[in-house]
């Protein structure tokens, strides 16, 4: 297995562990006696869930689905759309962060407004992986030649983001290691 898919691939369980915690944050919310540092575990998921997919695994993706697209490959449909897909999610992620955000400054928002947004925005994270996972990353795994995953790593030299270099990458690592392994979120959730 390509190591950028294989790291394409640990993205998605490491997102997937973020959405749970975040999840489980959420719902700790609505105790009176939650931990003070429940919103920022909250705000810290949130950093990580749109800064990470946004900086590195979305923009990866998408120069591996325009390979992707260079194969005579069934359902170019799904794969076009599921890489459109990631601004929306982006813009969505956004939305989330902004309404945590104005909880911790103490602005007035409504639970129900709240927690029905978040939800929302959990089955979108959650269907728009499943979809990668079930439909697009078979059709990489079986189309993707070892010659397709050197031109996409030159593309990726190419066109890398230098903000996003291998020191943040590692510091976003850490971050979700606190998060899902830490005794933190499971402190907040007493």
């Amino acid at each position: 297995m390509n190591t950028i898919y294989r790291q394409l691939c640990l993205d998605h369980k490491h997102l997937q562990q973020l959405l749970d915690t975040f999840e489980s944050l959420l719902h700790s919310l609505d105790d009176r006696e939650r931990d003070p540092a429940t919103l920022g575990l909250i705000l810290d998921a949130l950093d990580y869930i749109s800064v990470y997919p946004d900086k590195w695994h979305h923009p990866v993706e998408d120069v591996v689905f325009q390979q992707l697209l260079t194969k005579p490959i069934p359902c170019r449909e799904a794969v076009i759309a599921t890489s459109q897909e990631h601004q929306h999610i982006a813009a969505c992620t956004r939305q989330m962060s902004s309404l945590f955000y104005a909880i911790a400054n103490d602005s007035a928002v409504e639970r129900s407004k709240l927690i029905n947004t978040a939800l929302d925005y959990l089955n979108l994270q959650r269907d728009h992986m499943r979809w990668e996972n079930e439909i697009v990353y078979p059709l990489i795994e079986q189309y993707l030649t070892e010659a397709d995953w050197q031109e996409i790593h030159a593309n990726l030299k190419q066109n890398s983001n230098p903000v996003f270099h291998a020191g943040i990458k590692k510091t976003y690592d850490m971050l979700h290691q606190y998060l899902t392994t830490s005794d933190q979120p499971a402190a907040a959730l007493t």
